[in-house]
């Protein structure tokens, strides 16, 4: 058994003046991944850092 998302949602934090914005979705294929990931990073242009990372699950283990 394995945990997922739910539904897509973000929060954001104020620290120090900093702001730390996280968003999380489910997904079902790295292209997905990649068009979200491609979205994030025009949205929030600006930012130092736009950190991420994705999980897909397949059944061929051997697939990427």
């Amino acid at each position: 058994m394995f945990k997922t998302i739910n539904k897509n949602t973000s929060y954001e934090i104020v620290e120090k003046k900093s702001k730390f914005i996280s968003n999380i979705f489910y997904i079902e294929s790295i292209e997905e991944a990649e068009k979200i990931i491609k979205d994030i990073n025009k949205k929030y242009f600006d930012a130092r850092h736009n950190c991420y990372a994705f999980s897909v699950y397949t059944e061929n283990r051997n697939s990427k």
